[in-house]
């Protein structure tokens, strides 16, 4: 993989833990040059002291992906200062634990703004800047919630589903142009996931998922988005076995399906 990363920008939205921070070290072993961002500076710049980032290899961005406003700016401001990136990983976002009928609006809006809106915006930005002038891959870490809505996910689950329509669009639209989509569909990974994850009054969980914390390694799961990436798949699922049993099912057994997951354990 080394020889696709080398001396290339790979930028990482939500960088400053889990999946982002183990794909930071990992991208950087494989010899890229990467750009940590998050709302978090003062954890990015913690981050970069303990992998030892080399100064001129890496930066530091800070990137409030819920105000997706302001990631247009973000986007332009980066491609100033770095140039066009080879690779960005649309990872940063926010979890649920809720049922519908008590996830307020306010909490919903917070997390279609932070999963979808702030990548999707991002993205569009971009896309002026780099047509004609450089093959860009971007990695966009769905979920296999974007895939299956389950019981207390149904905001994450729309979030995670809307990704999957914008991104699937833009690869019909400009993949001739030099824009490449890799869709990645994790299941249960050890981060801290849950903890951060939002109740349905906005306040957050503090308490880590039985599921989450028995789900595959994070370190596993960067591996095989840097291996997809690099090796240009258009889908990639990281999950355990009943995780990607549950999307075979739903496929050619559906009403099987939905009686499983109405009792399937989700935490």
């Amino acid at each position: 993989m080394s020889k696709f990363y080398r001396d290339e920008w790979v930028w990482i939205t939500g960088a400053s833990s889990g999946i982002g921070k183990e794909l930071v070290a990992q991208a950087y072993k494989q010899k890229a040059k990467v750009l940590l961002a998050s709302r978090k500076i003062k954890d990015l710049e913690a981050i970069a002291k303990e992998l030892h980032l080399e100064k001129g290899r890496f930066a530091v961005e800070k990137l409030d992906l819920e105000d997706y406003k302001s990631t247009a700016a973000f986007a332009k401001r980066c491609i100033q200062k770095y140039g066009i990136p080879k690779v960005v990983i649309h990872n940063g976002g926010i979890s649920q634990r809720s049922l519908t009928k008590e996830t307020n609006l306010i909490t919903l809006e917070k997390i279609m703004n932070t999963n979808f809106y702030g990548a999707a915006e991002m993205t569009r930005a971009m896309i002026p800047q780099i047509l004609g002038k450089k093959e860009v891959h971007f990695a966009v870490i769905s979920s296999v919630a974007g895939k299956i809505g389950s019981p207390l996910r149904s905001a994450y689950s729309a979030s995670k589903f809307a990704l999957v329509g914008f991104f699937h669009s833009l690869r019909s639209e400009e993949e001739k142009s030099g824009i490449f989509v890799t869709m990645v569909y994790p299941g249960f990974i050890q981060t801290n996931i849950s903890k951060n994850a939002l109740r349905g009054d906005g306040s957050s969980t503090g308490t880590m998922d039985s599921v989450i914390a028995a789900g595959l390694p994070v370190q596993l799961c960067a591996h095989r988005i840097l291996h997809a990436v690099a090796n240009k798949q258009r889908e990639v699922v990281i999950a355990g076995i009943k995780e990607k049993f549950g999307l075979v099912l739903q496929m050619v057994y559906p009403s099987l399906f939905f009686k499983m997951i109405q009792k399937a354990k989700v935490r």
